[in-house]
């Protein structure tokens, strides 16, 4: 009868606080291997009253459920799905989802919990940064905290966190500060920054963080010197959480991080932890078939970039693209012989940096994933490659090559190149031509190479292929002088260039002729006679490949940097002809310079002329 007493007197107290579950206290003392009996005994030196307040404390959910109230003064309920993730506090977590699903909402819950427990007891006076790409997305989290500590002077009441609060700084960037828990009754100040991250991260610095370092709307923080300065502010044990709705741009470090991210993942497990919460999880009236034909209604269906952005929490596809995810991905498959070579020259250090990756394809949920393995990291030597005879600096950079590309004697291979000036990187993808279908096998960037150098690295590639490929050249400044040297130069004669590779001017108009060799014709209005359409060969190699991708005529490797390079081309509107984007365009022009040499094969020895511009024969 007295034990039955003593668990009726504990469950009322813990449903007076209106949280509390009788299963999950017990489950808590278990944890610690306490009784009941021993805890109304004082056996563990903790009173009941204060053995709840540490079971209320160590949880985020049962704190802020105990002392958050919502606008209307009712007691603060998470989402059933919030409860997992808010939790996972220990672990570096990325969060894709659709808009309004309560991504603030957890933030500053998380944020508010965190800096009064001192993350339950666990970390002394902790710091915490906010970033964002502007201040007016931090604006939002420091009203959801003020107004629940209750500290704006027209709001009605007192909360139980107001004595947590002391007088913030506001100039430059606003800094919380608030009064941290420590066992044993001691008070420690814990700190918030929100900083805007601006063009290039400078907000960031002199911000040391231990707790927690979050980025809100993550995906519009587009360089990568906003990250790069972001990571500096995490101490020893910091953990990162991303939050945004997907926006379409796969260029970004926050797309790369929420591909790498796992659902599910322990918390004792390296790496980032992935949340998904599409807005069809969300009880009603939030989600309902009648909200469900409105978002239809105003993002134009349900397969629209806005629809799968801000509804499901998808990355679609970029506004106006040029190639879609949807095109790619029926020619993704698995390449074990593709190598992604990265060539970057380190004046300072005096070294060519060297990286080497093979791609993996896998899948996850029924959908193509990707992964590079690591094949080399290191660096090697600047100087055999930039003095000594030619045949010297000829085998060392063939060397580099050769320990990772097979190369070949026979067979047909096409090569785009879109040559760099130091500061612009250059491109280089080779393919195979195997029946119908273009097989991936090189993809070379290439990083502050002088042009000399990248005519030694066009010539060694040449040779590890068996001097068999044929080459497209985009002639800008950097193209117009390589392709002249590699044609003209005698210490390339032996390659025999001047047969096989060919400089295209993006903006020059050609025939539209197709992989089939038939050109499209038009009939003259005036004469009645028909004639080829022209089209500059920009536009015209677009048309072609997106015709290649939709007939499956490519074997890609799932290259996520290549791919995000091709689904991010967008383009407008001109008065003619479409404008493409330049950003991150150094990828797709290779591509497009493989295709316009694909395409100049068909030719007679006149035609390809309206193709080649500035080649100079030997």
């Amino acid at each position: 009868m007295a034990a039955a007493t003593r668990t009726h007197s504990i469950t009322r107290r813990m449903l007076d606080a209106g949280v509390y579950d009788v299963d999950e206290f017990d489950q808590w003392m278990s944890a610690r291997d306490w009784s009941w009996r021993g805890l109304e005994n004082g056996a563990y030196n903790v009173s009941v009253a204060d053995a709840m307040v540490l079971f209320t404390v160590e949880d985020p959910v049962r704190f802020c459920e105990t002392f958050m109230r919502r606008p209307d003064g009712s007691p603060f309920r998470f989402f059933d799905y919030q409860r997992e993730s808010i939790r996972t506090w220990r672990q570096d977590v990325v969060h894709c989802d659709g808009a309004e699903v309560g991504k603030t909402q957890e933030i500053t819950a998380l944020l508010l919990w965190g800096h009064v427990t001192g993350f339950g007891f666990s970390i002394r006076a902790p710091t915490s940064l906010v970033g964002a790409p502007q201040q007016i997305f931090l604006n939002e989290i420091i009203d959801a905290i003020e107004r629940q500590i209750g500290v704006f002077k027209a709001m009605p009441g007192e909360s139980v966190l107001k004595q947590a609060w002391i007088e913030p700084r506001r100039t430059p960037h606003t800094q919380l500060r608030l009064r941290s828990w420590v066992a044993g009754g001691e008070a420690a100040l814990s700190t918030i920054d929100f900083r805007p991250a601006g063009h290039d991260g400078s907000a960031y610095r002199g911000v040391h963080v231990t707790a927690l370092a979050i980025v809100d709307e993550a995906a519009k923080k587009k360089t990568k010197v906003q990250w790069t300065e972001f990571y500096r502010a995490r101490m020893p044990g910091c953990k990162s959480r991303l939050y945004s709705v997907p926006d379409g741009d796969r260029s970004t470090e926050f797309y790369r991080l929420s591909q790498e991210a796992v659902l599910g993942l322990p918390e004792a497990t390296p790496g980032w932890r992935k949340f998904h919460w599409p807005k069809t999880i969300m009880p009603p009236p939030f989600w309902s078939e009648d909200r469900d034909r409105e978002f239809v209604r105003l993002y134009g269906g349900r397969n629209t970039p806005g629809y799968q952005r801000n509804v499901m929490g998808e990355w679609g596809d970029a506004e106006n693209p040029v190639w879609s995810w949807s095109d790619l991905l029926p020619n993704i498959v698995d390449l074990p012989d593709y190598r992604v070579i990265k060539l970057v020259v380190d004046t300072e250090a005096d070294v060519l940096v060297v990286e080497v990756m093979a791609c993996t394809l896998g899948m996850h949920e029924g959908r193509k994933t990707g992964a590079y393995t690591w094949l080399q990291d290191g660096s090697v030597p600047l100087q055999p490659l930039l003095r000594g005879s030619d045949g010297e600096r000829r085998r060392a950079m063939r060397d580099i090559l050769r320990a990772h590309v097979r190369g070949a004697s026979q067979g047909v291979f096409w090569v785009g190149c879109d040559l760099g000036e130091r500061a612009d990187p250059t491109a280089i993808i080779l393919s195979e031509e195997i029946g119908e279908v273009m097989h991936d096998r090189v993809r070379i960037h290439a990083q502050g190479f002088p042009y000399h150098l990248q005519e030694e690295l066009i010539a060694a590639l040449d040779d590890l292929f068996g001097r068999l490929p044929r080459y497209g050249v985009d002639m800008g400044s950097a193209g117009t002088t390589v392709v002249k040297d590699l044609i003209s130069v005698d210490r390339f004669a032996a390659n025999a260039f001047e047969d096989r590779l060919i400089g295209f001017h993006f903006q020059q108009n050609v025939d539209c002729m197709g992989e089939d060799g038939q050109r499209l014709e038009v009939e003259d209005l005036r004469t009645g006679d028909m004639g080829a359409v022209v089209a500059p060969a920009k536009h015209w190699s677009t048309q072609c490949i997106s015709v290649r991708l939709q007939a499956g005529g490519y074997a890609m490797a799932y290259d996520t940097d290549a791919l995000n390079d091709m689904v991010t081309q967008t383009a407008r509107s001109g008065a003619k002809w479409p404008l493409y984007s330049k950003v991150r365009d150094h990828i797709p022009d290779a591509r497009r310079q493989q295709m316009l040499r694909r395409l100049a094969s068909l030719q007679d020895g006149a035609a390809c002329d309206l193709f080649s511009s500035g080649v100079v024969r030997r």
